[in-house]
């Protein structure tokens, strides 16, 4: 496991359909989901110190089911995905089965709001992510 240091905003720490490579601890920061809805980028979730992003990494050649951005400068701790196939070899099978469900339910909840459009204040309100922040992560994302 490694650290990984952001010093600037609205970088990409991936996109949506890549082979997830990582996982990651925040030990600083924010970053904000995001998932391709016809013409829009829709905020799926926002996570912030101490949360864990990229949980598709622990799949098995997994892609990304959304993109990541950061909103401010971040701290990470990277765990590599090749670190996820030891550790779940030596673990009981209905571990791999509880995680893979786990990851599958919050796809199928990001697939759903992006899906429906939803903006909620929840995630991120409108003030903090305008059309011109959109058009701007979508040609960082292209």
């Amino acid at each position: 496991m490694e650290s990984r240091v952001t010093k600037s905003v609205h970088v990409a720490l991936f996109k949506e359909g890549e082979l997830a490579q990582s996982m990651y601890i925040i030990k600083r920061g924010q970053i904000l989901f995001l998932k391709h809805s016809k013409d829009r980028l829709i905020p799926i979730f926002k996570a912030e110190t101490g949360d864990i992003v990229g949980e598709n990494a622990m799949k098995e050649m997994a892609a990304y089911g959304y993109s990541a951005v950061t909103l401010t400068p971040v701290e990470l701790v990277e765990i590599p995905a090749k670190n996820f196939k030891d550790i779940f070899s030596k673990s009981p099978g209905w571990l791999l089965d509880l995680t893979t469900t786990m990851i599958q339910r919050f796809e199928n909840t990001a697939n759903l709001v992006a899906e429906n459009r939803v903006f909620h204040n929840s995630i991120i309100s409108e003030e903090e992510f305008p059309s011109s922040l959109e058009i701007q992560i979508k040609k960082l994302l292209a």
